[in-house]
């Protein structure tokens, strides 16, 4: 009752649920661009996005990698037959789309992209999918790659509760 308490009087809940509190925490992920300076990934100068080297570009070293400033999906609500141009580089400010101060001086030109609906649409955030700019779930490879101790307890808990689903559902 005390932490009911506590959140309907607002105040902080970091002393009782530390891992509830801070969700980048449970990641193991760093969330400033000192930490992942700290960690040894390259930062932009231009937003602080970390440059993460997808697992294709580990394999092939000298194709242009972009800066990723978000492991997952933005959620963008977009108009019909009105152009967008998606950012390719990961460095605008004005994420997940171009600024056209981001993009100079680099590899990586904005790709433009046109609804055919007035929709909700998920855009790559982490600038590696090769459906680009639409997201398919790269983001979530690139992560478990970052962090591969909470990828494996993702992957084992979910084969552990599918597990026992389907022993559940199967058992005479």
């Amino acid at each position: 009752m005390s932490l009911l308490r506590a959140a309907a009087g607002g105040r902080a809940l970091k002393t009782k649920l530390p891992i509830l509190a801070g969700g980048r925490a449970f990641a193991m992920m760093p969330s400033t661009p000192e930490e992942w300076q700290a960690a040894g990934y390259e930062v932009s100068p231009k937003n602080g996005a970390p440059k993460i080297p997808s697992p294709w570009s580990q394999w092939f070293p000298y194709e242009p990698t972009p800066f990723s400033p978000k492991l997952g999906p933005y959620t963008v609500k977009v108009q019909k037959d009105t152009v967008y141009h998606w950012c390719s580089c990961g460095e605008a400010t004005t994420q997940p789309f171009c600024d056209n101060v981001g993009c100079k001086d680099t590899k990586f030109k904005p790709i433009a992209y046109i609804p055919r609906n007035t929709e909700t649409v998920q855009f790559c955030g982490s600038k590696h999918s090769p459906s680009r700019p639409l997201f398919n779930g790269t983001c979530y490879l690139v992560w478990a790659d970052v962090n591969p101790i909470p990828a494996a307890a993702v992957g084992f808990g979910a084969c552990f509760v599918t597990g026992l689903l389907t022993t559940w559902f199967f058992h005479p």
